[in-house]
């Protein structure tokens, strides 16, 4: 063998291993963040987005509801889960071990409204309005989420503003039935704002 060509053969043996060590700390420098995300029920959430803080996809859960994200390992390890009509939600890694799975349980658009309305029956207005803001992020339909504030302003008795929101929501409604089934409660609710204008002039 020419003493050209062996020079050439140490040269890529011995590189070798450097290559390879470099190789072996890029994969050991990162970390494997296993997750699964279900409803309320248990059962498996598919196609649910899983943000970084630079608000980019960087995976969604499979149809068993399973994701997987690399990252390194000097990393933030905080995202944000997102899914039109679901329950957004933060996701922290920081103190989660490597070959621990992050299970996450979130409520749909019917679990999250069923909550809303049950907080109002128990006259708990600060609940209902936290669950309201999940509702708003959760995407749940424009004239859903006007209609839930006005009826929630007219149990704190702002009926102003409960027919401001009632109004913009009758904006979004697309058929005459929709608007006449909201009647009865605009009705109600502009006979609250003249007794609460005459009891105002009164104390005058």
């Amino acid at each position: 063998m020419k003493r050209k060509n062996i020079l050439q053969a140490l040269s890529l043996l011995l590189c070798a291993p450097l290559v390879s060590c470099a190789t072996t700390n890029s994969i050991s420098s990162k970390k494997s963040l296993h997750g699964m995300v279900s409803d309320m029920q248990g059962e498996p959430v598919a196609n649910y987005s899983i943000l970084d803080q630079n608000k980019k996809v960087v995976t969604t859960t499979d149809e068993r509801g399973f994701f997987c994200i690399e990252v390194g390992r000097s990393c933030k390890k905080e995202f944000t889960g997102f899914k039109e009509n679901w329950e957004s939600a933060r996701l922290n890694f920081a103190n989660v071990p490597a070959n621990r799975l992050y299970i996450l349980q979130i409520k749909s658009a019917k679990d999250l409204k069923d909550e809303f309305e049950n907080f109002l029956i128990q006259g708990n207005y600060y609940q209902a309005e936290k669950t309201l803001l999940k509702c708003k992020e959760a995407s749940i339909k424009e004239v859903e989420l006007r209609l839930y504030e006005s009826v929630l302003a007219y149990k704190k008795g702002d009926f102003a503003t409960a027919k401001e929101e009632l109004l913009a929501a009758k904006e979004k409604l697309s058929s005459a039935e929709e608007k006449s089934e909201i009647c009865m409660y605009e009705n109600l609710l502009d006979s609250k704002i003249q007794e609460t204008n005459q009891e105002e002039g009164e104390s005058k």
